[in-house]
């Protein structure tokens, strides 16, 4: 029993830090694109092809926009790792460890992927905005 819990915070772990960083990613390129010109051509391909998944994208999405990367990076649940997909996975490793991790982190992680399956399913105002 002892190495099923460890194995499942361990991947709690894992996954959570794999969340983050596709979120920091998205971030700064979302950033980045504050700051240029409204003449310069966004930059999407190169997050795509920094995933080693660029022939999954073209097969799923076609060609690289604003609106398509952020679906596959963060809410693609098909997609073994989008935001969404990392956050059901830690989900479910901290449900199944409930009885040895605290009352409020178990909350924080159900809440927050509550919360990320909830905004996927919502059309963004800004996408349209900074793919016109």
């Amino acid at each position: 029993m002892l190495s099923r819990v460890a194995e499942s915070i361990y991947w709690l772990n894992r996954y959570i830090e794999r969340a983050e960083n596709v979120a920091r990613f998205l971030e700064v390129n979302l950033n980045l694109i504050l700051d240029l010109p409204r003449r310069v051509q966004q930059q999407w391909q190169p997050l795509v092809a920094t995933t080693g998944d660029s022939e999954y994208f073209a097969q799923h999405y076609g060609e690289a926009s604003a609106e398509k990367v952020i679906q596959f990076l963060a809410f693609d649940r098909n997609y073994p790792n989008s935001l969404i997909s990392c956050l059901q996975r830690a989900r479910e490793n901290a449900q199944s460890v409930r009885e040895v991790i605290s009352t409020e982190m178990w909350q924080q992680v159900n809440s927050f992927y509550l919360l990320i399956a909830n905004t996927g399913s919502r059309p963004d105002p800004w996408l349209t905005s900074i793919n016109s």
